[in-house]
């Protein structure tokens, strides 16, 4: 078994080493004082968001940036989240909405509902917020002032996730423990290589002059995890991107169970991966039983070595994206579980060529 336990060994090795250049490079916003503030529209997707808009709303209402308008679009909501919209807009000037009239023949819905917004927006920044994410006062600041510093197209944050159901704390670390181990993420904005790129649709900045010139909703229509191909479309088209973590300044609860998790991320698993179910394979394979090929080729001793860096990797990367390191640490057993059951999900699906979310049935492109 050694021809499976040396490859375990150094996969996890580079992983470590990729966390830790993570560390070093400090990816995330800086406390910067904007320069001649440009505008921005906060443009807002919603679908049966009701309880959640108002907490973003009052966010974005005490932003110490100036100047910024908000547009949101009412996706066919079956809940109260027209009236709350409503309600807003009639309390602050600079909130505007758009009432969804279903989602066009060829189109995604959330990829429809940002083309509507965008088509709307005048400010010189567009932002697309996800209506579940928090917003710290000094979010904008420091996000527009970090994209102009940068001659960025792009700016994409994934938020710190918020988990308080067991449920949720087993399913959502999943998600950074696969970006921050695999992605220098110095990398999507000094390389060109479209492999290195990852991106969080619940925070995308753009610089309008590109997002109008290319309408970057309307070029990936149909595709299911659109932020990613988004990304990848702004570094072929030679322009220059960006992707970080968050600090606190942007949060999100971004399911609230065990079952949305591993439906939540089911939809997008196979874009981590560039849409290879062949690499999404061999990663759960190591990540899964590394330890076993380890004791089977090497001894115990190697295995108990590896099993405490896997451990350290674990709580780096909770430290990295403002998790809970003692928890992120203990259950990393059920997180890994919970990944494999997402895997084994999405090649179902996949298998299907469809998946189901927030009520509509979706093509599975894997990508």
């Amino acid at each position: 078994m050694i021809w499976l336990a040396f490859p375990a060994f150094v996969f996890l090795t580079a992983r470590l080493v990729i966390v830790i250049v993570n560390m070093i490079t400090r990816q995330w916003l800086r406390k910067e004082v904007p320069e001649n503030a440009p505008s921005v529209s906060v443009l807002i997707p919603a679908r049966n968001e009701a309880e959640n808009l108002p907490q973003l709303l009052d966010g974005l209402m005490k932003q110490t940036y100036e100047p910024f308008d908000i547009w949101i679009f009412d996706d066919d909501s079956r809940d109260g989240t027209r009236a709350v919209i409503a309600s807003y807009a009639a309390r602050y000037s600079r909130i505007r909405y758009l009432e969804g009239q279903g989602v066009p023949e060829g189109w995604n819905g959330k990829n429809n509902a940002c083309h509507q917004l965008a088509m709307k927006a005048e400010g010189e920044y567009l932002l697309f917020l996800d209506a579940d994410v928090r917003v710290e006062p000094d979010l904008l600041a420091k996000a527009v002032q970090h994209a102009r510093r940068r001659n960025l197209t792009l700016l994409s944050i994934f938020p710190r996730q918020l988990m308080l159901s067991f449920g949720e704390k087993i399913t959502v670390p999943v998600m950074n423990w696969i970006l921050v181990s695999l992605l220098p993420l110095a990398l999507t904005r000094w390389s060109h290589y479209t492999s290195l790129s990852a991106a969080n649709g619940q925070f995308m900045l753009f610089r309008g002059r590109e997002y109008r010139q290319h309408r970057f909703h309307a070029m990936v229509k149909e595709i299911n995890v659109e932020d990613i191909h988004i990304f990848r479309l702004v570094k072929r088209m030679g322009y220059s991107a960006h992707t970080v973590l968050s600090r606190g300044e942007i949060s999100c609860r971004m399911y609230r169970s065990l079952k949305e998790g591993v439906i939540g991320f089911t939809r997008s698993v196979f874009a981590f991966f560039g849409g290879s179910g062949t690499i999404l394979l061999l990663f759960t394979l190591f990540t899964t039983f590394g330890v076993f090929f380890v004791w089977a080729g090497m001894g115990l001793v190697y295995a108990l070595v590896y099993l405490t860096l896997a451990l350290l990797l674990r709580a780096l990367v909770a430290m990295l994206s403002v998790q809970p390191i003692l928890a992120g640490t203990l259950l990393s057993p059920l997180i890994q579980l919970s990944f494999v059951r997402i895997v084994i999900r999405a090649f179902l699906f996949r298998a299907r060529g469809k998946n189901v979310w927030k009520g509509r049935t979706i093509k599975f492109t894997g990508i």
